[in-house]
């Protein structure tokens, strides 16, 4: 049987997600699932509505053996970024035979049918993309169109539907993460299972299957944080074990957190910060810099400032991920020096089970990058590595000070925060 691997956010975890786990549980067996999860910063440009430790605990309790983090570098970031990172991590692992995700096309064909053409973009797709950007629409919309062309005049049934395919976005991480299992020359091979439930930015909450959007929107609107042991919705939507951890990390003060926590210090830094400094920021434009700072003055809070500077151009994801990006001290050098040296720089364990410690000793004689188990072996890495993990300390220091009690907000937490093992016995 086959050790799977799976990228996930968990943000949070919910029955789409155990749903997934538990067809993954079956493909798995007793070999085991790794999990590859983001950290405290998401892919949408937001915090995690939970500490990766709380998620962390999450997924090991729905039948995660082995969770390894996302460094704040790939996990707050564009999907090529996002899926190259995580790829990276699995593919060094040594030990990983297939990814499993979720998609909104099933097929998983149609999926390798738009990634051959992505994956090694020929001239003809570059000048086309180029054109369609031209016109002043966005990567995601210029990307599509370009696919479309140049699968235009070709006929069957899986290239009718690869263009159609990146317009949903577990459909284009998909693609993503069979990219960079190409890139990486990996031998792992992607399987894909059809997403269950309300789509991925659905607001329904009618349904036992509702999206994490939903999830989170509904929290926030919570007039009292004490009713989530309670309530209703949250109970048909989420594994009572997770939920479970929701109720407990609510009680304690730390979480949940949201954007609009950052405002100030946000705005306080895009308003002070020279123009020059923003344009250092990732996924920037020439332009773009004044436009963010002239924003963050008139707005007073993040949303509103956010909704000064999306256009068609720039998604509202887009803009996000800089204004975190600046608040971790992330660059655009920085990211583009990961790039080039092949992504992530190490594997860090954030936890396991009995199962997944048996995975880690195996991983260990055929890993291609150090494995840190305990948060000091980071200063025995290499530079560029070092560097990454000192990002991922900066990044858990900025995301501590959205804890609603002050007592939660201290830094170097990174310091003294160890892997979690689980020792139930999943079924």
């Amino acid at each position: 049987m086959p050790v799977v691997g799976i990228i996930a956010e968990y943000n949070p975890l919910h029955n789409g997600h155990a749903h997934h786990l538990e067809h993954v549980r079956k493909l798995a067996a007793d070999e085991g699932i790794v999990c590859v999860l983001s950290s405290n910063f998401v892919q949408r440009g937001e915090p995690a509505l939970l500490s990766k430790w709380a998620r962390t605990e999450m997924a090991l309790a729905a039948g995660a053996d082995l969770v390894l983090e996302l460094p704040s570098a790939f996990a707050c970031s564009s999907a090529e970024y996002f899926a190259s990172g995580a790829v990276s991590i699995l593919n060094s692992l040594g030990i990983i035979d297939c990814l499993s995700f979720g998609s909104e096309e099933g097929d998983i064909d149609v999926l390798k049918t738009a990634a051959d053409i992505l994956a090694f973009e020929d001239d003809d797709f570059r000048e086309i993309l180029k054109s369609e950007l031209d016109k002043g629409l966005s990567f995601a919309v210029s990307r599509q169109n370009a696919l479309k062309t140049v699968l235009a005049g070709k006929s069957g049934h899986n290239i009718e539907k690869a263009a159609e395919a990146i317009d949903q976005p577990n459909n284009i991480l998909g693609i993503e993460y069979i990219k960079a299992i190409k890139r990486f020359n990996s031998n792992i091979e992607p399987v894909t299972i059809r997403r269950k439930g309300q789509g991925y930015k659905s607001l329904d909450r009618t349904s036992p299957f509702s999206s994490a959007t939903a999830i989170r929107h509904h929290i926030r609107e919570l007039p009292d944080l004490k009713a989530i042991s309670n309530d209703p919705f949250l109970k048909s939507n989420m594994p009572e074990a997770c939920l479970n951890i929701l109720i407990k990390e609510t009680e304690s003060g730390r979480h949940p957190i949201f954007p609009e926590y950052y405002s100030d210090i946000i705005l306080h830094s895009f308003r002070n910060m020279p123009a020059e400094n923003i344009a250092s920021l990732p996924y920037m434009e020439e332009g773009l810099e004044n436009r963010l700072k002239r924003a963050a003055i008139e707005s007073v809070s993040v949303d509103e400032m956010v909704s000064k500077v999306v256009t068609s151009r720039y998604p509202a994801s887009r803009i996000k991920r800089i204004m975190f990006s600046m608040l971790t001290g992330m660059t655009a050098e920085f990211l583009d020096e990961l790039k080039s040296n092949g992504y992530a720089q190490y594997i860090r364990v954030l936890g396991f089970n009995e199962t997944g410690r048996l995975l880690l000793s195996r991983s260990r004689k055929k890993a291609g990058l150090p494995v840190i188990v305990k948060p000091a072996g980071y200063r025995k890495l290499n530079d560029l590595a070092k560097r990454l993990f000192e990002h991922e300390i900066r990044s858990t220091d900025a995301y501590v000070l959205g804890c609603r009690n002050p007592g939660h907000r201290t830094g170097g937490q990174e310091y003294t925060s160890s892997p979690i093992y689980f020792s139930q016995t999943i079924s």
